[in-house]
């Protein structure tokens, strides 16, 4: 039976890599979309898009890291 995590040597268990650059690309394209607005806003909306796009920011960030 494969295991699907591998354990560093230092006791913590390693997640697979496998689709990291996929999820990492998806978040870049949500976040663009997040900032670019086709209509005319309200300032609370263009807050809240601003909000969104940095939370995906610091999701990508942490994807990488591996966190």
């Amino acid at each position: 039976m494969p295991m699907t995590t591998t354990r560093t040597s230092h006791g913590r268990v390693r997640q697979p890599a496998h689709g990291v650059g996929r999820l990492v690309r998806r978040l870049d394209r949500e976040r663009r979309r997040f900032l670019h607005a086709t209509t005319p806003e309200i300032p609370t909306e263009q807050a809240w898009r601003a909000g969104v796009a940095e939370g995906l920011r610091l999701a990508q960030l942490a994807i990488r890291k591996g966190v």
